[in-house]
């Protein structure tokens, strides 16, 4: 039990209550589409339709890249990265470094690497451009985008996302500190009174998901601030604004030799790095091709049971290994070790399926709390005219948010035949959202909105694995045989996800609702 007197439990209310009120909507924004980006690896490998192998980067390489280069001009072979895609496939990027209005980019040549060796696509630019261009990968990439910095020009999104993780570090330690008998209340829901039972449910969520919450809110939080602030502001003070030199300072500075030397075999690197980390590898960068201090570095997955993974850098002339380092710095260490375990620990991919499955229960759980958060607020001044227009809008965002989520994918398996999904993903998002406002605006009792919501998401998420084959998507065959399970576990998921939208807000709509609330004369029972 919680003793505190009266003014501080009702100072406590206060700044519970108006951290959510104020940014709410936003927090709740967030926690929806993080809930959707735990899977966005899965989402992206179910929404590709380029069915690869389980293990891109472990096919041979060499004698391909050799065909590439000589089919590159001379001006990009000077770096090479290659990246395992969620789909299985490879995107090799040979690309050099050009200077555009006094920062640094990669521009080159993108190609997609099929099993086989087989050249699915190739195109020119600047490497960022190019892989928000990838229709294959637009529905994942809308998803994470809209989670990490609500689709806004960085570094605004960013600094915006790391506020809201802050703001739910408040609302939840304001939370628990205002509850009287937390341990008591925690396992109870009274009576069958509507708003009592809102409020036992927003508590006894919101206590369960706590230390989710606070994991979540810190490590995001420390993320976006991260990339956002510290990073550009330790380079430009430190480094004059070269990213570059900073990333290579920090990960120990390489001799340099610009001696002409032969490179090394690609694919006996890669055959050594799997044979170290025991784990399949994602990413390669190979730095000054060609020249004596030449470096690969390989990132592979971390090991079955580890939350994060070394980097290996070998020799690019002898393909001799040089050291295994941390993620930052060139030593194991007490932070590199803490620093590893951000981005597992934000997005649940620490322990595959299962640890994805429980971050996704948590986070809806946590997004009824913040819905049902602000949907307590608004009650409590349901006789103000302002209010009750913020009530509207709680509801629009609440249900119409899912459904537009749901319209964009499928809008996307709908506009991949054509490979117009970069353009319709976002855009049927947008006018599914535009589509909410109308029962919004228009129903008499707000509390109907959300349901119909739910059920209209509902349809579209059954909807989804039909689609998905009949956008030329793989079948559960074909994808189980190249080691895709992605394919077959999303198609089911979704589905039951459908259903479960559908028949909740079945059960919702048929419930009577009080009048009161829509008149304005709804008076909240005592705390």
């Amino acid at each position: 039990m919680i003793n505190l007197k009266a003014r501080e439990t009702k100072t406590l209310v206060a700044v519970h209550g108006w951290a959510g009120a104020l940014l709410g909507l936003l927090l709740y924004a967030v926690i929806v589409t993080g809930t959707a980006a735990v899977f966005a690896n899965e989402i992206k490998a179910w929404s590709g339709g380029l069915l690869g192998t389980s293990e891109p980067l472990s096919q041979p390489l060499h004698a391909v890249l050799a065909r590439l280069e000589a089919e590159t001009p001379a001006q990009f072979r000077e770096d090479l990265s290659l990246r395992a895609t969620p789909a299985g496939n490879v995107w090799v990027f040979f690309h050099t470094d050009e200077t555009i209005n006094g920062a640094r980019r990669e521009r080159g040549i993108l190609t997609t690497i099929g099993p086989e060796g087989r050249i699915v696509s190739r195109a020119e630019g600047f490497g960022n451009e190019l892989a928000a261009n990838d229709p294959f990968t637009a529905l994942g990439r809308f998803y994470v985008d809209l989670h990490v910095r609500l689709h806004l020009s960085n570094p605004w999104g960013l600094i915006l996302t790391g506020i809201l993780g802050l703001a739910m570090l408040v609302a939840a330690v304001s939370g628990i500190l205002m509850h009287r008998h937390l341990f008591r209340d925690i396992f109870i829901l009274r009576g069958r009174d509507r708003l009592v039972g809102l409020r036992d449910l927003h508590s006894v969520a919101g206590t369960w998901t706590l230390p989710h919450a606070f994991v979540l809110a810190f490590t995001g939080a420390y993320l976006s601030f991260t990339i956002a602030v510290a990073l550009p502001m330790l380079a430009k003070i430190a480094f004059k604004g070269d990213v570059r030199a900073m990333v290579t300072t920090l990960n120990g500075m390489p001799m340099v030799d610009p001696r002409p030397a032969a490179s090394a075999n690609l694919d006996d690197i890669l055959s050594d790095a799997r044979r170290r980390s025991d784990a399949p590898l994602l990413f390669a960068a190979w730095e000054n091709r060609g020249r004596a201090d030449a470096r690969i570095t390989v990132f592979p997955a971390p090991r079955r049971g580890d939350l994060s993974a070394s980097r290996l850098i070998y020799n690019g002339a002898t393909g001799e290994l040089i050291r295994e380092r941390p993620i930052v710095g060139t030593k194991p260490s007490l932070g590199a070790s803490l620093l590893g375990l951000i981005g597992p620990v934000h997005f649940g991919n620490f322990a595959g399926w299962w640890s994805r499955a429980v971050w996704f229960a948590l986070g809806a759980a946590s997004a009824y709390v913040a819905w049902s958060g602000l949907n307590l607020w608004v009650r409590r001044r349901a006789d103000q005219r302002g209010w009750r227009v913020i009530g509207r809008v709680t509801a629009w965002v609440g249900g119409g948010l899912p459904f537009a989520m749901a319209a964009a994918a499928a809008a996307y398996f709908i506009s991949l035949p054509s490979l117009a999904s970069v353009f319709w993903t976002p855009a049927a998002f947008l006018i599914a959202a535009a589509l909410a406002v109308v029962p919004a605006l228009r129903m008499r009792s707000i509390e109907r909105v959300p349901p119909l919501l739910f059920g209209a998401t509902g349809v579209l998420l059954m909807a989804l694995p039909l689609l998905r084959a009949a956008a030329g998507g793989p079948n559960w065959r074909a994808a189980l045989a190249t080691g895709q399970s992605a394919v077959p576990v999303m198609d089911v998921l979704v589905a039951l996800g459908g259903v479960a939208c559908v028949l909740s807000a079945t059960m919702a709509l048929r419930t009577r609702e009080p009048a009161a609330f829509e008149a304005g004369s709804f008076v909240q029972s005592a705390e």
